[in-house]
């Protein structure tokens, strides 16, 4: 049996494994060609790297228990508020 998840479906999971991460406040996620793209937003004070990293983390984890697939993450800090 083959599996084909939509790219939107991708997505949509994506973002929320990274909503998942303390000090996320808003992602969003864009899939290209074996490529998952995920913006977060931050708190002042929060290590942008360190949250960074652990979306990357628990998107790459999450794709993979729930599509069987292993994509490339990358994060951008999109924004940091001033909260």
């Amino acid at each position: 049996m083959r599996l084909h998840v939509a790219d939107a479906a991708l997505a949509a999971m994506a973002a929320a494994a990274a909503r998942s991460v303390p000090g996320v406040l808003g992602p969003r996620a864009d899939v290209t060609t074996a490529l998952v793209r995920v913006a977060i937003v931050t708190r002042l004070g929060d290590n942008c790297r360190d949250t960074a990293a652990a979306v990357q983390r628990v998107v790459t984890q999450t794709l993979a228990e729930l599509t069987g697939q292993t994509a490339q993450v990358e994060v951008t800090v999109a924004d940091v508020l001033l909260t």
